[in-house]
């Protein structure tokens, strides 16, 4: 179980990077490869850089710039994808499969990535809008879209003007909380679980924010990048 009381490592506080780093992180992107593959499987179309032929770059505050528009089903998939891209990166491992899956049943898809959303853009209770893509067992509603990326939807829904509540958690980062977290797993985390998680990344921030004496207030995602990054 995580020890959300667990004190801020110094080597964390050492490495954080300041919210400019956070969101200018940007990743590189075979948009081409993105345009075939969701135009193929009938999903709604790409719009934007990842519309266009060749390599792009995805930053994350281009992601977070995409959950400002209109709460619709149309742009949902257009947050999803990107942030996915952003996830995935270049190489973008199992890219079909997960796209299949969207294609599979888009209806269901889309309402589920509408309603998770609404519930991050009104602030809603971390699990509770952990628990609109994922069961109570952690497996994810849409196959193909476990916690990992699920997670990065759910952060990236807050959208660039809120304080993220809803912090990235990937197997990199749970393998690095070693001291709040000994033996994490790797994945399938339950609503509880990423609830506590959340929970710890936003008390470190606050710690950090004290050590600074004020000086700025860190954000929980800094926290994130730095035990990403450790």
């Amino acid at each position: 179980m995580i020890d959300v009381d667990a004190p801020l490592p110094t080597e964390v506080f050492a490495s954080l990077p300041g919210q400019e780093v956070v969101l200018a992180q940007s990743v590189p992107v075979f948009a081409g490869r993105w345009r075939e593959a969701v135009t193929s499987r009938g999903l709604p179309p790409l719009q934007g850089k990842l519309a266009e032929p060749g390599v792009t770059a995805v930053s994350r505050a281009e992601v977070f710039s995409l959950a400002d528009h209109e709460v619709t089903v149309e742009n949902a998939f257009q947050l999803l994808y990107y942030s996915l891209a952003w996830g995935l990166g270049s190489r973008a491992p199992r890219l079909h499969a997960r796209l299949d899956a969207l294609a599979a049943d888009q209806e269901r898809a889309g309402e589920l990535l509408v309603s998770a959303w609404e519930k991050a853009r009104i602030g809603a209770p971390v699990v509770e809008v952990y628990s609109v893509l994922t069961t109570s067992r952690g497996a994810g509603r849409i196959r193909w879209f476990g916690p990992a990326f699920s997670t990065k939807f759910l952060y990236f829904a807050q959208g660039a003007a809120s304080v993220p509540r809803y912090v990235i958690l990937d197997a990199v980062v749970a393998g690095n909380l070693k001291e709040a977290w000994p033996g994490a797993a790797s994945g399938a985390w339950l609503p509880e679980t990423y609830g506590r998680y959340c929970e710890l990344v936003a008390n470190w921030a606050e710690q950090a924010t004290g050590r600074l004496d004020g000086s700025r207030k860190v954000r929980a995602d800094e926290i994130e990048y730095a035990l990403f990054k450790r």
